[in-house]
C-alpha cells in the first residue's frame, strides 16, 4: 500500500516558510533522510523543527508518516489525526490515507475502512485509496469469521469443561454414598466373623442329615446298652453282706 511522502511539506515550505532559515533547514535534511530510508535520523530533523515551531500540522504528518514506517503505529495515529486540523483539501485527503494504511497494519480494520472512505470523498480519483479500501473489506471479513470460530471454539472448550467438572461432581457424590455403605458391610462381615458358625438346616444335604441321624440312634443305642448293663439300686436298697 501507498505511503504519502512529503511532496506537499515541501511545497508549503517554499512558498511559506522560506524565511524561517532553522525550520526549513531541518524539515530539508529530515526529508532527505527519509528518501535514504533512514527513519531514525529523519524523525531527528523532525523532532528538532517541532521545537522551532511545535504544532505544526505538516510536520506532524511527516513525523506521523516517519512513525508508521518505523512500525510504531500507535504514536503515528495521533501525529496524523493532529495534521489533519488544515483548510487544504487535499493534504487532508493524504493524511486521511495514511492514516488509514497505520489503521490497517493495526489490524483496526473498521476505522481503516472509515479513513479510507473519508478519504476518497475529499479526493474520488485516488485509485490507491479505492484498492485499499476494498482489500481492508476483505481483511475485516476474514477476521469476523475468524472471530467467530474462536468464540464458538471457546464456547465448546467451556461447555467441554463444564460437563467434566458436572461428572466429577456426580462422581465424588456415588463415592460418598458407596463409602457409608462400604463400611457397613465391612462391620457385618466382622460380626460374622466373630459369632460361631452355626448349622443351617437347610443348607444341609439329605445324605448330611441322614448321617448325623444315624449317629444319634448309634448314641442312644449305646446309652440302653449301658443301662441294661449297670440296673439302677432302689431308693432305700443296701449293700449285700
Amino acid at each position: 500500500m501507498r505511503i504519502f511522502g512529503f511532496t506537499i511539506l515541501a511545497v508549503l515550505l517554499l512558498s511559506g516558510l522560506s524565511a524561517a532559515d532553522e525550520f526549513s533547514s531541518l524539515v530539508e535534511h529530515g526529508n532527505s533522510a527519509y528518501r535514504e530510508d533512514d527513519y531514525k535520523s529523519a524523525l531527528e530533523y523532525y523532532h528538532q523543527a517541532e521545537v522551532e515551531k511545535p504544532e505544526t500540522p505538516e510536520l506532524d504528518f511527516n513525523i506521523g508518516t516517519v512513525l508508521h514506517k518505523e512500525g510504531n503505529y500507535e504514536e503515528a495515529v495521533e501525529k496524523l489525526q493532529r495534521s489533519m486540523v488544515t483548510d487544504n483539501v487535499g493534504y487532508e485527503a493524504g493524511a486521511l490515507y495514511n492514516l488509514g494504511n497505520t489503521q490497517f497494519r493495526m489490524e483496526d480494520y473498521q476505522a481503516a475502512i472509515d479513513s479510507y472512505q473519508r478519504s476518497l470523498e475529499l479526493n474520488p480519483d485516488d485509485v490507491d485509496a479505492k484498492y485499499n479500501l476494498e482489500l481492508t473489506r476483505i481483511r475485516l471479513k476474514e477476521q469476523m469469521q475468524q472471530q467467530k470460530q474462536e468464540q464458538k471454539q471457546q464456547q465448546q472448550q467451556q461447555q467441554q469443561q463444564q460437563s467434566q467438572k458436572e461428572e466429577e461432581k456426580e462422581q465424588q457424590d456415588q463415592d460418598q454414598q458407596q463409602q457409608p455403605e462400604d463400611e457397613e458391610e465391612k462391620k457385618d462381615d466382622q460380626q460374622q466373623q466373630q459369632q460361631p458358625q452355626q448349622i443351617d438346616e437347610n443348607d444341609m444335604s439329605e445324605e448330611d442329615a441322614e448321617r448325623i441321624l444315624n449317629a444319634l440312634r448309634d448314641d442312644e443305642k449305646d446309652v440302653q446298652k449301658d443301662l441294661q448293663r449297670f440296673p439302677a439300686k432302689g431308693k432305700y436298697g443296701g449293700n449285700d453282706w
